[in-house]
C-alpha cells in the first residue's frame, strides 16, 4: 500500500497512511486549492492494485461549488509507487491544473520534485533521472502517454513520457512524444532538447526533423527551421496539401531569402505524401 509523502499538481503535498484498512490522504501544504493543513482529501480501499474511493478537490466554473468530493478509481503502480486516475467533476466544472481530461498523477514527493518545472533552472531534460530499468513499466507509461497525446492532453502526456524515460532512456518514441507534448504546450526550448535526444537514437526518422523545424520556428530561428525541414523532406516526410504548420509557414513564408527554398520543400513534401498514399493503396489492407 502506498504510504508517506506524495505530490500531485492539484493537491500539492499529501501524506498517505493506512487507517483501519483504508488508505487516507491529508493535504499538508494546501496546493492550488489552498486546503487547510491536515485536510482529508483522499480515502478509499486498495483492491488488487485499484484504489476505489473518493477525492476532494476545488473547482472552477460558473455555478460550480468551490469544493467537491468525487468518486475515483485510481491504478496503483508498485514499480514507481504512483497512483493514476481520471477525475470527472460535474458537468461544466473543472479542477485547476488538471485540464479538460482530468488526469491526476499522485507520485512519491521526491520523484515529483525531480520532474517539476523550475523557472530559470536547468533544462527539464537535464533533470530527468534514470531509475532501475523496467521495460514493462516503460511500455505502459509510453502507451498512456500516446493515448493522452491523441486527446491533446499535453501536460498529462508529458508526465507519462517522462515516466517512461525514467524506466527506459533508449526508446526514441518516448523522447519524440515528450518533445511533441512540450512543443504543443509552448515549451519550444525543452521540446528541442527532447527531440534532439530522439534524433540521436533514430537519426533516420523524418518526423523528428519536422517537429524540430516547428520548434525552431517558435523561436524565430529561420536557419535551423529550414535546415530541419529540408532534412525531414529528404528522408521522405510527407505533408497533405494545405496542412503545413502555421508558425513554420509564417516564419519561412514571410522571408524573401527563405521563400523559394521553402516553397520547393513544401511541394516535395506534398509529393512525398501522395507517393506514400499511393504505395499504401497498392499494398491494400
Amino acid at each position: 500500500m502506498p504510504q508517506g509523502s506524495y505530490q500531485a499538481d492539484v493537491l500539492g503535498r499529501v501524506e498517505l497512511s493506512a487507517e483501519h484498512e483504508r488508505l487516507v490522504g491529508y493535504a499538508t501544504d494546501g496546493g492550488p486549492c489552498r486546503f487547510k493543513p491536515q485536510s482529508r482529501v483522499l480515502e478509499g480501499h486498495l483492491q488488487g492494485g485499484v484504489l476505489v474511493g473518493q477525492l476532494t478537490l476545488c473547482l472552477e466554473g460558473a455555478s460550480c461549488p468551490a469544493v467537491e468530493t468525487v468518486p475515483i478509481l485510481a491504478l496503483y503502480s508498485p514499480e514507481d509507487r504512483s497512483l493514476t486516475a481520471y477525475v470527472r467533476p460535474q458537468a461544466g466544472c473543472q479542477a485547476p491544473v488538471l485540464g479538460t481530461g482530468g488526469l491526476l498523477v499522485l507520485q512519491p514527493a521526491q520523484a515529483g520534485a525531480a520532474q517539476a518545472p523550475v523557472r530559470g533552472g536547468a533544462p527539464r531534460m537535464a533533470r530527468l533521472r534514470m531509475e532501475k530499468r523496467h521495460p514493462e513499466a516503460a511500455k505502459e507509461a509510453l502507451e498512456r502517454g500516446n493515448r493522452l497525446l491523441g486527446m491533446k492532453e499535453w501536460r498529462g502526456s508529458a508526465a507519462e513520457f517522462e515516466r517512461s524515460i525514467t524506466h527506459d532512456d533508449r526508446n526514441w518514441v518516448a523522447f519524440f512524444g515528450l518533445g511533441t507534448a512540450w512543443l504543443m504546450s509552448g515549451q519550444a526550448p525543452d521540446a528541442i532538447d527532447a527531440l534532439n535526444r530522439a534524433r540521436t537514437l533514430n537519426p533516420r526518422e523524418p518526423s523528428i526533423h519536422y517537429h524540430l523545424a516547428c520548434a525552431y520556428s517558435r523561436l524565430g530561428d529561420r536557419k535551423q527551421a529550414l535546415a530541419h525541414l529540408g532534412q525531414a523532406v529528404k528522408l521522405g516526410y510527407g505533408i497533405p496539401e494545405g496542412t503545413q504548420d502555421q508558425e513554420l509557414d509564417r516564419l519561412l513564408g514571410s522571408d524573401a531569402a527563405s521563400l523559394n527554398k521553402y516553397v520547393g520543400l513544401l511541394q516535395q513534401a506534398v509529393a512525398n505524401n501522395k507517393a506514400s498514399a499511393g504505395r499504401r493503396q497498392q499494398t491494400g489492407p
